[in-house]
C-alpha cells in the first residue's frame, strides 16, 4: 500500500498531520506547504471551506490545477501569491485582515513550504489571538526561523499594530 492510500485508512485529524509542514492553529485555522491532490480531499473532509495559497505559480512544488480541485471540493479558493525573497508589507496586513474576517471559517492557509505561512501566521497569534509571543516564536520556529528579510518585516507589522493600539 503506497503513503496516499494510508492515510486514505487514517482517521482525517490524524492524516492530515502527515501534509507537509502541517500545524493546528486552532479549529478554524490549519497551516502547511503545499497539499497534494489527495491530501485537498482530506482537508475537505475535515470540513474545511476556504483554501488560502500564498505560494507563487512558479514554486517548485506547484500543484497544477490546485485552483480547480479545490473549487470542486466544494471549498472557496484564494491565491494571493507572496514573494518570498521581497514580502509586501501591505500584503502581508491584507492577508491578516482575511484571516480575521475569515475566522468563523474553516481556513486552511498553506504555501510552498508553510515558511511564508508561519510567520503571517505567528502575527496573526499575536496581533490578533493576542497568544503570547513567545509561545507564537516557538511554533514558528518549528517551521523555520525567519531570515532578515522575513524579520524586518515582521518587525515593520509589529510596529504597525502597536501604532494601532496607542492611538486607541
Amino acid at each position: 500500500m503506497n503513503e496516499s492510500q494510508n492515510m486514505k485508512t487514517m482517521p482525517v485529524e490524524s492524516a492530515l498531520s502527515h501534509i507537509l509542514a502541517f500545524q493546528f492553529v486552532h479549529e478554524n485555522l490549519a497551516t502547511s506547504g503545499q497539499p497534494s491532490f489527495d491530501e485537498f480531499d482530506l482537508i475537505a473532509k475535515a470540513g474545511y471551506e476556504v483554501v488560502i495559497n500564498l505560494a507563487l505559480t512558479d514554486a517548485s512544488n506547484v500543484l497544477a490545477g490546485e485552483d480547480r480541485r479545490v473549487l470542486e471540493l466544494g471549498m472557496d479558493y484564494i491565491n494571493i501569491p507572496l514573494l518570498f525573497d521581497r514580502p509586501s508589507y501591505t500584503q502581508v496586513l491584507r492577508i491578516l485582515d482575511l484571516l480575521k474576517s475569515l475566522q468563523h471559517h474553516k481556513v486552511w492557509l498553506h504555501c510552498a513550504l508553510n515558511m511564508r505561512v508561519s510567520s503571517l501566521v505567528y502575527l496573526y497569534r499575536i496581533h490578533h489571538l493576542m497568544i503570547e509571543e513567545s509561545d507564537a516564536k516557538a511554533l514558528m520556529y518549528e517551521i523555520w526561523t525567519p531570515n532578515p528579510v522575513w524579520s524586518d518585516l515582521i518587525k515593520q507589522v509589529d510596529i504597525h499594530y502597536l501604532g494601532q493600539i496607542q492611538n486607541i
